[in-house]
């Protein structure tokens, strides 16, 4: 699952996922957290993961989990040199039996050619290492085949290198540009929707989808201007 809580507040918005109980959770926008004894006992994840990068000291990548038989362990630390690692956040789950990555792709004012592009920048830095294990790849990339200069042919070219598919896309047998469910409403207007949210996980794993769920404006635009992405996968035991 993941979702952009928009600016913060997710210690009291976790109640709105809670019900869900995802095994992998990557939130988009979360405030500092001090560790799961932050979160109300009721909605407490049993995994937090929130690193501190001092140039964003609101807003932060979060990775989390609301099963106790899903372990994860973060494998990069915050690293002010190379802030784009901020946006591609990686860790290994269940003994490494497979690998996520939480995305979160951002404006980098100082270097154009740089905006947006931190997953891309990941996937090309990191691609060995995607190769050694199944991996998921999922977040907000704020990109969509609709928007030009964002790079979103070489992202997608890829993903596609690297083994990897859309879930949502493999799913429903949409493509890429033409979703019928947009993920995201600019400046929270329902007339200006885009799909910019995925969850890309081995192509090996897309027999196994049993259902790929975006959550609608009505529900969801109280508390962000994007709605969860929700992938229910019915792999068999990995070791």
């Amino acid at each position: 699952m993941t979702w952009n809580c928009r600016v913060g507040g997710f210690r009291k918005k976790a109640r709105l996922i809670a019900p869900f109980k995802p095994d992998i959770l990557a939130v988009q926008e979360v405030e500092p957290i001090d560790g799961t004894h932050s979160f109300a006992s009721e909605f407490r994840p049993t995994y937090c993961d929130r690193p501190n990068f001092a140039a964003f000291p609101r807003r932060s990548t979060g990775m989390f989990s609301y099963n106790p038989g899903v372990e994860l362990q973060a494998i990069d630390a915050p690293d002010a040199e190379n802030l784009w690692k901020f946006g591609f956040r990686r860790y290994e789950a269940n003994d490494r039996a497979f690998q996520v990555v939480g995305v979160w792709t951002f404006d980098t004012p100082a270097n154009r050619r740089g905006s947006y592009r931190q997953a891309q920048k990941g996937l090309e830095e990191y691609g060995a290492w995607i190769r050694e294990r199944p991996t998921v790849v999922l977040g907000d990339f704020n990109n969509t085949a609709n928007y030009k200069n964002y790079g979103w042919r070489a992202l997608e070219e890829l993903v596609d290198s690297l083994g990897l598919v859309s879930a949502y896309h493999s799913h429903t047998g949409e493509k890429f540009g033409e979703e019928k469910c947009p993920t995201h409403f600019h400046k929270g207007h329902e007339k200006s929707a885009f799909h910019l949210d995925y969850c890309f996980l081995p192509k090996a794993w897309a027999e196994h989808i049993s259902s790929v769920e975006v959550g609608d404006y009505n529900s969801w635009s109280e508390f962000s201007d994007h709605v969860p992405l929700i992938v229910d996968l019915n792999l068999p035991p990995m070791s």
